[in-house]
């Protein structure tokens, strides 16, 4: 597996109509196509809402839109979700159509899609899931073992039935782990070790990997990437729009990852009203920039695999400027390419 400087997005989009949103996708991700999250849609395709289908005790208020888990429920219903988790059952965690309308319009979507390399879905990561989701004492679920423990589990099937549905458009699929609380980290808001944090997503990664599809993590903010370019992981995507300086720092250890065959997806299109300051020229030559950067420090250019994405998701901004994030990431990647 090697790219080239290949387009593709992140999850989210802010459009309410799937039909709309799957069409302005494959009209500029030829090659990587992704279903999109449609959280404006509903509060059900929240990015957490979206995947706690049969985890349990969970309660979801859709008026209030809150999501919680209620303890006193949890007993009663761990038991069979871990029976179906072993079982293999992988139907009983299925994504519905009511959290997902974009997963289902993909396929017709991508029908005319002539240049498909891959397609590519999403998961929430189980760190990031763990801090958000709290049970009724606003206790994050992270901090319980049991918990933490049948959430990376659902997490995982999650997966493994969407790479499932995904191989049915075509056989090449990738899976982004979002993971935008990856940057909490090491402060002192979190008592976690980066070690849990590092097995965890180990374990989503492998089951991904297992099921035929290449493991990707998006982080849209800085952290210790030392500790996820060690991950068993394919790709790696980051807020190099943000972020760059930071993450080449690691050159080292980025290294070690290209090396092994890993790929960088490089966020280098904003998602923030800095779009509109830039031109694909200023991003192309930031990204070359950076590769050279790589290359005096011994990362063979020549042998790297990239991509090019977006910062984050569009989720948070309006209709023509996703557009126009969408539009600027495929002309960047069209005139890498061309450049070499």
């Amino acid at each position: 597996m090697k790219f080239h400087f290949e387009a593709t997005g992140i999850g989210s989009v802010p459009f309410t109509d799937p039909k709309t949103a799957c069409r302005v996708i494959c009209e500029n991700f030829k090659s990587i196509p992704f279903w999109p999250q449609l959280p404006r849609r509903s509060f059900l395709e929240n990015m957490y809402v979206q995947y706690a289908e049969g985890l349990p005790g969970v309660i979801i208020d859709e008026e209030k839109k809150t999501i919680h888990i209620d303890n006193s429920k949890v007993a009663a219903e761990i038991e069979n979700v871990y029976s179906r988790y072993l079982d293999g059952d992988v139907e009983f965690f299925k994504i519905s159509e009511s959290r997902a309308k974009g997963l289902y319009e993909f396929p017709e979507a991508v029908r005319a899609c002539k240049e498909i390399k891959y397609v590519k879905g999403h998961i929430t990561g189980p760190l990031s899931y763990g801090l958000f989701l709290t049970d009724q004492n606003k206790r994050s679920v992270i901090y319980d073992k049991d918990l933490f423990e049948i959430l990376t589990k659902t997490l995982i099937m999650k997966a493994r039935w969407q790479i499932r549905r995904l191989k049915k458009i075509h056989p090449s699929v990738i899976i982004f782990m979002d993971e935008p609380y990856l940057v909490s980290i090491g402060s002192s808001f979190v008592n976690i070790q980066a070690e849990e944090v590092a097995g965890k997503l180990d374990e989503l990664a492998d089951a991904i990997r297992k099921e035929g599809a290449l493991a990707g993590l998006h982080c849209c903010g800085n952290t210790d990437w030392s500790v996820l370019l060690k991950r068993n992981i394919d790709i790696l995507n980051f807020d190099a729009y943000n972020f760059m300086k930071e993450f080449l720092l690691y050159h080292a250890d980025i290294k070690s990852f290209t090396s092994r065959g890993g790929t960088i997806a490089w966020g280098m299109v904003p998602t923030s009203d800095d779009i509109d300051k830039e031109t694909c020229k200023s991003i192309v030559e930031s990204c070359k920039e950076a590769v050279n950067i790589l290359s005096d420090k011994g990362v063979d250019k020549k042998q790297m695999s990239s991509l090019v994405t977006p910062s984050c998701g569009t989720g948070a901004m309006d209709e023509a400027r996703a557009g126009k994030v969408m539009e600027m990431t495929a002309a960047v990647s069209r005139k890498l390419i061309k450049n070499g």
